[in-house]
Formats: structure tokens, sequence, C-alpha cells
């Protein structure tokens, strides 16, 4: 059962506007608050007269506990023993006094009843009722839905216990009371919650995000949970070598993380397409969700710099693309936005060493999947790195790499100039990740690239000479 937890509402209704004090002036003594509270309530109490903040103002709360304020206030006063109360203040400035009381009826906080009804109802039914097993005479009762801030309907008690109708919306219910309808009155939990839910419709689970997990390396699809529905898993799908046409990748359980990984397409080859759905516990899987599209991003050297093209999110609307820079290991930097009708860009930074880049796309609203304190805000493209135009070529820099492709070993012969020398070597695949690394003083190398997966690679060899950079391919 829950313990009693009291939130209160306070508004400043009526206060009358602040304005400069004269010399000339009288002083009033004026206090604002309300007629009613109840037990536990902090109470809103201020001073509302035309002494200004400098005055010296003595209050009398009449056993009330000041929780919070000074001076002209306002206060927050809780009064723990039910029964009229008198504030009072004593206002003196510049020889001038004057004083005010009011009076406020501290009732007791209202009798915990709990929640009742709830339940399950066919789809296209009329739902289920949620009630109160007892009320007070004139004390108000307001039902909420979790994740609302507004209540979905009231009613004043009768002393007998309450019907607040029937509800349609899947959700969990709780309620609240308070001593009358005025903003004065407290709210106080009522024990207990329901749970609607609907048997026979199985509503659509939609894809928040699909991105590139920078963990992982591969795709990320994203999306918020659904409740108040008897659910046994959610399923992928990803599009096939056929235009619209989806297959089945996965199936999470309901209660899982609400987050899948792709790993069974590589993010640098091209961009994906996915759905998703949802299946109850009766087996009946419900309509797929609308599409969302990954970024694929591209980069080539050019004349005057990087040029890079990707293909445009598709899944919800933004407004821009974020384009961002590194250079060899050092910190991500954000170069430059374009508006989200653009697929292109020029990067003119040019500079020896390797270049990589992503594209980020910031979501209105950000994904909260389940179970997991973080959030995702924005959709990012896959890493691609790059090398300038004029040192692709190992060999017109004064190297030797062969052979090319290699399977197993790649030999290195070096300038002569870098002998007795340190020299860096760095291997480094497409999206930007390092692979391997040795250093010798030698102008032979010999490097192992067994462990590495078939494809392109760049070369990086750092010596007194200075950088420079090339590709091999590895069979």
């Amino acid at each position: 059962m829950k313990k009693i937890f009291t939130f209160f509402l306070f508004f400043c209704i009526g206060l009358t506007a602040s304005r400069l004090y004269a010399e000339t002036d009288s002083i009033t003594c004026n206090i604002f608050m309300y007629n009613k509270a109840s037990v536990g309530c902090h109470c809103y109490v201020s001073y509302s007269g035309t002494a200004p903040s400098s005055a010296t103002f003595v209050w009398n709360f009449d056993g009330g506990v000041i929780m919070q304020g000074s001076g002209a206030g306002p206060y927050y006063i809780d009064w723990d023993i039910a029964g009229y109360k008198t504030v009072t203040v004593h206002v003196t400035y510049q020889g001038q006094t004057c004083n005010n009381s009011r009076s406020i009826h501290i009732l007791p906080a209202p009798t915990v009843y709990n929640v009742t009804g709830g339940g399950t109802y066919p789809y296209g039914g009329t739902g289920v009722p949620i009630g109160l097993s007892g009320s007070q005479l004139n004390y108000n009762y307001y039902l909420y839905m979790v994740g609302s801030t507004t209540p979905v309907t009231n009613k004043t008690g009768d002393g007998n216990a309450l019907n607040f109708g029937n509800f349609t919306t899947a959700g969990i219910y709780y309620c609240m009371g308070k001593v009358d309808s005025s903003s004065s009155s407290c709210l106080h939990y009522m024990n207990d919650s329901v749970t609607v839910t609907i048997s026979g419709y199985v509503p659509t689970a939609y894809i928040c995000m699909v991105t590139y997990d920078t963990l992982s390396l591969h795709n990320k699809i994203i999306w918020n949970r659904i409740t108040g529905y008897h659910l046994a898993h959610f399923n992928v799908y990803r599009q096939t070598s056929r235009e619209n046409v989806f297959a089945k990748i996965a199936e999470l359980p309901y209660n899982n993380l609400t987050v899948y990984v792709d790993t069974t397409v590589n993010p640098i080859i091209m961009a994906q397409k996915y759905e998703l759905s949802v299946t109850d516990s009766s087996g009946t899987e419900s309509a797929k969700s609308p599409f969302h599209k990954t970024v694929h991003l591209e980069v080539s050297p050019g004349v005057q710099g990087f040029n890079l093209i990707w293909n445009p999110y598709e899944g919800f609307s933004f407004y821009t693309y974020l384009i961002h820079r590194k250079l060899n290991n050092g910190p991500w930097q954000l170069i430059d936005s374009v508006a989200s009708d653009q697929i292109s860009y020029t990067d003119p930074y040019f500079t020896s060493g390797l270049m990589t880049y992503y594209i980020g796309v910031l979501r209105y609203a950000p994904c909260n999947p389940s179970l997991k304190s973080e959030v995702y805000e924005s959709v990012v493209s896959n890493t691609m790195t790059s090398a300038p135009l004029g040192i692709d070529e190992l060999a017109a820099q004064g190297l030797v790499v062969y052979p090319n492709p290699a399977r197993e070993l790649i030999n290195i012969l070096l300038p002569a100039s870098t002998g007795n020398f340190l020299t860096y070597l760095e291997v480094y695949s497409m999206d930007g990740r390092k692979h391997l690394e040795q250093s010798t003083s030698q102008t032979r190398v010999e490097m192992d690239i067994s462990s590495l997966p078939a494809g392109m690679y760049f070369l990086k060899v750092v010596s007194k000479d200075g950088a420079r950079t090339g590709k091999f391919v590895k069979d």
C-alpha cells in the first residue's frame, strides 16, 4: 500500500501589483492567504501591504511551523493540529506602525480510501469503471493518469463510495483528495492505483530513431515502450534487396530494453531501412510502423579539401544536419551545419593526416528506452575517414609497400634518411578505427596484417621527415 504523500499547489491569485513606497504614504498591513487548508499542508502566507521590504515585519502564526520564508514573505506554514488559526503581522517603518490579522481554518487531512476498479475490456467496448472505496462530505477527489499533470476527472465527496465512471484509455490511474475545491487546499494521495488494459487490439509500435552505434559500430534501432496492453514481444524488420519488402531480423521480449543493435549488416557499406511491430500474448501482430532510414556518409578527397555526401535521414522531421570532424586521433569538433534539404558538403580544411567525419541529426524530442536512464537525442551517421589527394601513393613519397594487395604480411621500405630514427607505423580502417601500430628505427620493416578483416586500409607513417599516409588492400 502506498504511504500517504502530500504535495501542494500554491498560486499567487489575487496578489496586488508591487509599487514604490513614498515617504508621505501611510503603511498598510494586508495579509494574503486562503481561508482553508488541511493538516500537513504547506500553506501560503504573504504580506501584501504598502510597506517596503526594508520595513520590520513581526509575524505570529498561531502555532504554525515556518517551513520557508522571512521578512515580508512569502511564507509556507505547516499546522499539524486542526482548528481555526489566527495569523497576525506587525509592521514598523520610519516611525509608522500597523497591525493586521486573518483567520484560516485548518481541517483534518482527507481520510485515505482505496482506488477501486480497473481491469481489461475488449477492444471497441465501453471500458471499465474506476472508483474510490469511500469519501468525505464536501471533500474533493481528483483522478489522474500516470504521465499526466492534469486530472482526468473529479468528484465532490458525499460520504459514500465514489464512481468516477468508465474509462477506455489504457494506462495506470490514481486518485488524490483535498478539503475543498479552492487552490488553498493541498492534495493527498489515496491508496493504491488501478490499471486499464485493452484486449483484442494490438497498438502500433513506432520507431523513435535509427542511428549508428559508436561502441558496437553497427546500426541501433530505438523505440519507446508501450503500456496498457498484454504484449509479448517487439519485432524488428529490415528492408531486403527488394524495395519496400521487409524481413524480420529480431524478436525482443516485451520486458527487454527497447533498443536493438543490428550486427548483421555493415553501416559503412550502405544505408538501411527498418520497421517495427509488436505481438500480443495471444500471438496477434500489430501493423508495422512507418520505416526509418539511417544516414550513410561517404567522404572523398578533393582538390580543395574533402567532399562529403550522404543520404537523407528518413523517419521524422528536422531542420539541420550537423557536420563533425576530427584530425587523426584528436577530439571531435562541430565544424558546420547545413539545412535538412542539403546532402553534400565540401570541407576546405586541408592538412596532412587522416580526417574522419560524421553527420548528426538532432531529434526534436529525445528517445527514452525503458529500463535505462540514458536518453538518445541525436541520430549519427557512420564515421568515415579519408586522406588528402597527393598522399595516396606511398611510393610517390619515397616509400615502398609490397605486396599490395596482401594477405599475411606487408613489407615497408622507408627512405634512408629515416635510418636510426624512430618511425611509427599505424593502420586504420576506412571508418577511422586504428587496428595496428608498430615502431621501428630500421629502413625496412615487416608488418603482420593477418588479423585484419579483408578490405581497404590506411597506412600512416610518422617519421622525422613528417607524416605520410596511403592505402593498401588486405585480401
